[in-house]
């Protein structure tokens, strides 16, 4: 009777066990992921309900079936795999390799006590949280030339004068619309699939019922997307950019997919009529449950490879803080000579400098020509240069992520987009800004410097990280030009001074490059 109640409490105890040391290991990648989480903004903001759905379902799993604990050393090769990919990710700094990593080591961990058959039962309940994680930002992309697609094949139905340039719709002599990152549908289609994938859990036993209830929830989150840009865009166009619901679209969104949800929900029941009775397991044999039966060696084998991992990752994270900390307060330079500029002492130019979060550092000036400081203001010349550095890209610090900015879409909206020369066979992305409040318009350059090679483009500069593999370079920096005029030719002055600043931006990184190695 002790030794049944010995292997009782440590088949309770266990997993407990291991979850702990599991969460202490991935702490760093965890508190990354509910920052996410708590952007009530972002395609992530169902993080926290999943998961309590998620814990709920898995819990209750565990409490019927009971899974007798083992081990099952087979399994230590997947899960010493899944470790590789996140302390590479902690080593080369790419977010996506740790958050990747953190449902097949869950699993990974719960199959090296449980074994296959009866770990099987709970690879839905946890899976469900692969929706929450924002590799999925990834399709972002996809998504958004889709919509652009798709929209220029229905206005193309109506008499109105357009045309696309990438992701920019514009109206001549009325204004643009840009299909962000916000724009892809990205946050329908999770909550789509989260929904399916939990109706089909529930309610069907036929892996190609779940499925056809799956790719319809695809579809109709993808539909619902397409018809809520098309009104907006449509709308905007008719009231000139006046409508209210251009900044209320969010919220018209949701209604929209709701809306789709009702045709969803009546296929999802009839499938469930057609469905053979879904058929529940109690809980698991006695035999051939447990691969291991003596405690201690059970005990080194589990939670051996565990507790070195937990280790190893917080140790990166904690040399990770301290290089952060090294790097941290460079001094940097003006980017104009103060001869031929007067500096304003401001850090944005008519409310605009881009939207950086976290940088190791940065410098911010505005200034005015001082040729042009005269009674006239019409013939004032102000110019913002910007330039934010990360020393090295890490979790809740890259350069290009949702929530570094451009430009405050509430205060500005984009009119058109061009390409300025940067000089040395660079090339900057140029575009002109009009404030929503008073039309006023504002032209700004931007281009990206990832380790050392300048990028125009988001993509290209993600891309540009992976020579960052083999060179020992992580850094990462944006420089931004803005220029406010009413009497000049706002790309020709943005064509004369960025060269100019982007000379001076390299070798100010360069020093802080130098410095910091």
């Amino acid at each position: 009777m002790e030794r049944l109640n010995l292997r009782t409490g440590y088949d309770r105890l266990m997993p407990i066990a291991v979850i702990v040391i599991l969460f202490a290991g991935l702490w760093p990648a965890l508190e990354v992921l509910s920052e996410r989480w708590l952007k009530f903004d972002e395609s992530y903001s169902h993080g926290f309900m999943v998961l309590v759905v998620s814990l709920a379902l898995t819990l209750h799993k565990w409490v019927r079936m009971k899974p007798r604990v083992g081990a099952y050393p087979f399994w230590l090769l997947p899960l010493s795999m899944a470790s590789l990919v996140y302390l590479a990710g902690s080593i080369l700094l790419i977010e996506a390799a740790q958050q990747l990593a953190l449902l097949p080591l869950v699993l990974g961990s719960f199959l090296l006590i449980w074994g296959w058959e009866q770990t099987k039962p709970f690879f839905l309940p946890l899976g469900i949280l692969a929706f929450t994680i924002p590799v999925w930002d990834y399709v972002s992309w996809p998504l958004q030339v889709i919509t652009v697609s798709v929209n220029d094949f229905l206005l193309s139905f109506f008499n109105i004068e357009f045309y696309v340039e990438g992701v920019f719709v514009y109206f001549p002599g009325v204004g643009a619309f840009e299909i962000a990152h916000g724009c892809s549908g990205l946050r329908y289609l999770l909550v789509g699939l989260t929904l399916c994938t939990l109706y089909g859990e529930l309610n069907y036993s036929r892996v190609r019922t779940r499925g056809a209830l799956i790719a319809a929830g695809i579809f109709l989150a993808l539909v619902a997307n397409w018809i809520r840009v098309f009104v907006i865009i449509y709308i905007g166009y008719e009231s000139n950019m006046t409508s209210s619901l251009i900044n209320e679209h969010d919220f018209f969104g949701w209604w929209v997919f709701a809306g789709t949800l009702v045709p969803l929900f009546f296929l999802a029941r009839w499938l469930e009529g057609i469905e053979a009775p879904l058929t529940t397991t109690g809980s698991f044999s006695e035999g051939g449950a447990r691969k291991t039966t003596s405690l201690v060696p059970m005990a080194i084998l589990v939670f051996g490879p565990l507790v070195l991992f937990s280790a190893t990752a917080l140790g990166l994270d904690a040399r990770q803080h301290q290089g952060r900390l090294a790097h941290a307060l460079p001094s940097l330079e003006p980017l104009l000579e103060r001869d031929q500029w007067l500096p304003l002492f401001r850090s944005d130019l008519e409310g605009w400098a881009p939207v950086v979060r976290s940088p190791d550092a940065y410098r911010v000036d505005v200034y005015l020509e001082r040729e042009s400081a005269t009674e006239n203001d019409k013939l004032r010349l102000e110019v913002l240069s910007g330039l934010y550095i990360y020393g090295y890209q890490r979790p809740g610090g890259e350069l290009v992520g949702y929530h570094n900015r451009l430009f405050d879409r509430a205060l500005f909206m984009p009119v058109e987009t061009f390409e300025v020369d940067a000089g040395d066979g660079a090339s900057f992305r140029g575009m002109r800004l009009k404030l929503r409040q008073s039309g006023k318009e504002l032209f700004v350059a931007y281009g990206y410097n990832v380790e050392g090679r300048w990028e125009s483009d988001k993509l290209r500069a993600k891309l540009a990280q992976i020579p960052g593999i083999f060179n020992g370079r992580t850094d990462a920096s944006l420089m931004a030009v803005g220029v406010s005029c009413e009497q000049c030719n706002g790309q020709a002055e943005l064509e004369k001074l960025t060269p100019l600043i982007r000379k001076r931006a390299e070798y100010q990184l360069q020093g802080w490059i130098e410095k910091g190695s």
